[in-house]
């Protein structure tokens, strides 16, 4: 009896020890959705090292702050740009979440230019780490930076697709929630599947595929949807602000998921990524991903007549986003 509790316990440590060993680099992490991202993490059960990383002064206190929450994972930061390939050694998965924040996520040059530059620098220290890890991008814009991100990497000769992700469960999260006030549902019962691209003018939320299901009035149908699509909800506020707490969850989801899938799950979550299957090089939506990375992305069936028109808008626009991120580096 005592050698076969002895044995089950060893097996269970065994087991949760092993699931427990990834390292999480979050880079950019002083920011609002930064430092709330790492502050979730913190306690993440599989995160078992988290990395924080950022050029500003205030990163060493950041790292500081953070370790002062008991938990079994450790905690290393770094400061400067010329420590970020140190920082990113060994990771199984890194966050890029620095730059500056749109609050309506329209784009300007000077946000573009500065969150463009900043990506740059981050592709470029992914490719130069071995193996190459998972790397997710929520610096805005996604539909711009993505594409760039990839071509930054492929000239560099170290693009693996299969790991780069924009990370758009807000759109998801953000799309369940309203959805479930409008009709009076409970939130964690609902979904509201939200594909092709991340910006008022790309996303697309499919009503017509939500669940639970309910007959909505047609003009009641349109205004749920531009609703959903609305990013600027937040400017409305009494005070304007960057969604930075419901962002840095949906990257601590995205966190969970991704590690999952390189324990050998089978997890899904919602992303841009490079996917030729629309008429565009790159979408978002819900895909699975394994161990090796990205595999299929679902596929829905049966939309409802308006929503195949902000469909086909919506594509048109991406691919327009999309070709600045890939030219951007012509650019410059």
């Amino acid at each position: 009896m005592f050698i076969s509790r002895q044995f089950s316990k060893i097996t269970y440590s065994a087991f949760f020890t092993a699931k427990r060993n990834h390292q999480v680099a979050v880079v950019g992490a002083t920011n609002e959705v930064g430092q709330t991202t790492a502050l979730l993490l913190r306690t993440c059960p599989s995160v078992s090292k988290l990395v924080l990383h950022d050029t500003t002064d205030s990163t060493p206190g950041v790292v500081l702050d953070l370790s002062h929450i008991p938990s079994k994972s450790k905690t290393k930061g770094y400061c400067g740009r010329n420590t970020l390939e140190e920082a990113l050694e060994g990771s199984s998965l890194v966050l890029a979440v620095g730059g500056l924040p749109q609050k309506s996520l329209t784009t300007s040059q000077s946000i573009l230019s500065q969150n463009a530059d900043f990506i740059k620098i981050v592709a470029s220290a992914v490719t130069r780490i071995a193996p190459v890890p998972f790397f997710g991008i929520v610096t805005e814009p996604i539909n711009t930076l993505v594409p760039m991100a990839a071509e930054v990497m492929r000239h560099q000769g170290c693009y693996e697709q299969n790991k780069l992700f924009g990370v758009t469960i807000i759109d998801a999260l953000k799309a369940q929630t309203l959805y479930a006030k409008a009709n009076g549902f409970v939130h964690n019962e609902c979904h509201v599947p939200v594909i092709c691209g991340h910006s008022k003018e790309t996303m697309v939320p499919l009503l017509s595929q939500a669940s639970p299901k309910t007959v909505l009035p047609e003009e009641k149908c349109h205004d749920l949807t531009n609703t959903l699509r609305d990013f600027t909800i937040y400017e409305k506020a009494s005070s304007p602000l960057t969604p930075a707490l419901s962002i840095a969850y949906s990257v601590y989801l995205f966190t969970q998921r991704i590690l999952e899938a390189i324990d050998g799950q089978i997890s899904q979550v919602n992303a841009l990524v490079e996917n030729n299957d629309f008429g565009t090089s790159y979408f978002s939506g819900l895909v699975e991903v394994n161990k090796n990375g990205i595999g299929e992305m679902r596929l829905y069936s049966n939309l409802f007549s308006y929503e195949c028109g902000i469909l086909e808008e919506s594509i048109r626009q991406l691919r327009e986003d999309v070709t600045v991120g890939k030219k951007i580096l012509e650019i410059v």
